[in-house]
């Protein structure tokens, strides 16, 4: 069995259609961003948007590996690196993990320039960060 936008899927295959989605990145979807970052003790940037295009965000995970107590979030910064979003902020215990995920519907607009980070406050506190959205 086919189903009739089948020929638009780009990459992974849609949950719902396209069409469905309010926010439409004008007709050419654009390109489709799914990228991963970690960091321990810093900060960490998982995607910097293209110039000249938006992000249309669709979904982020988030996972927590301490191995030391401390805390971390995950970021959206502007172009002169201010913090505009935070997404996800945790504190936790060593050897207490636990991950997080979030979908956007319609999609979470970014534009060009701004930065998605993930940021943890101890070396021996792990995250990792994953993104997925289009650029248009």
């Amino acid at each position: 069995m086919s189903e009739p936008n089948q020929v638009k899927w780009r990459g992974i295959r849609p949950v719902e259609p396209r069409e469905a989605i309010p926010i439409q990145p004008y007709g050419d979807f654009g390109t489709q961003i799914a990228k991963h970052n970690w960091v321990e003790g810093g900060t960490s940037i998982i995607h910097t948007v293209t110039s000249g295009k938006n992000l249309y965000l669709c979904s982020v995970a988030f996972s927590v590996y301490p191995i030391a107590d401390g805390n971390g979030s995950f970021n959206i910064r502007d172009d002169n690196d201010n913090m505009k979003h935070i997404l996800f902020q945790i504190q936790r215990q060593a050897n207490d993990g636990t991950m997080v995920t979030l979908t956007f519907n319609p999609p979470f607009v970014i534009p060009e320039g701004w930065d998605i980070t993930i940021w943890s406050s101890t070396t021996g506190f792990r995250l990792r960060g994953f993104i997925f959205g289009y650029e248009v």
